[in-house]
């Protein structure tokens, strides 16, 4: 038997391998820290509301987080309320920390648009174990800055954000709160995670050439 008749069969087992080895790395981060949202206020046009986006701790001391909320879109107000570790502003962003107890964004909006932005999260939750998290929320209101819309409990969606314990990585935990007819939340991959796909995708082209010559 030829010690070359197996080659295309372990090419096959390299080839395999390395697509196992691209998934595991895509997938294996310790979590999702970049976000992409938006809200469909279609069902409330022509009466004003409010955004509400909170990053509040589980308890005090929680490890040291921030969520920088950016790139907005839709029909907002001139209206704001800042409380807590909470600063910026639409054009270049908020930043939103949880060194307080209640941290909020609350900006006035004009229903019936499209609401979209971008969620980062950064901090030392993604470093440092312990057993405290911190959650981001947001919540649709009313003109009234009572009444709930969309969910009639409270928030639309959250995010967990929870440290390493146990053993278990740093994790990014979402949640849609019955507002998943208006609400959209999805991650968005890291430069890392591009990075090992394409790294991933180059192997299997130089196997698949190889492959090709033989």
């Amino acid at each position: 038997m030829n010690k070359f008749s197996s080659f295309p069969a372990l090419q096959r087992s390299a080839l395999n391998l390395a697509l196992a080895a691209s998934a595991l790395c895509a997938t294996s981060a310790w979590a999702d820290t970049s976000f992409h949202a938006s809200v469909n206020t279609a069902a409330w046009a022509g009466a004003s509301g409010w955004l509400d986006f909170q990053f509040n701790p589980g308890q005090s001391p929680a490890p040291a987080a921030q969520v920088r909320i950016s790139n907005f879109s839709g029909n907002f107000g001139s209206q704001l309320f800042l409380e807590g570790q909470a600063s910026g502003n639409l054009a270049d962003g908020f930043i939103l920390g949880n060194g307080s107890a209640f941290n909020d964004l609350f900006h006035a909006i004009q229903l019936g648009s499209n609401f979209s932005f971008d969620l980062t999260f950064s901090g030392d939750v993604f470093s440092t174990p312990g057993q405290v998290g911190t959650t981001f929320s947001l919540g649709l209101l009313a003109g009234d800055q009572q009444s709930y819309l969309g969910n009639p409990a409270g928030a639309l969606f959250q995010i967990d954000l929870m440290p390493a314990d146990a053993g278990a990585p740093a994790s990014t935990t979402l949640s849609l709160l019955g507002g998943q007819s208006i609400a959209t939340v999805s991650a968005v991959p890291e430069p890392q995670s591009y990075a090992l796909l394409l790294a991933g995708l180059g192997v299997i082209g130089l196997l698949a050439r190889r492959q090709r010559a033989a």
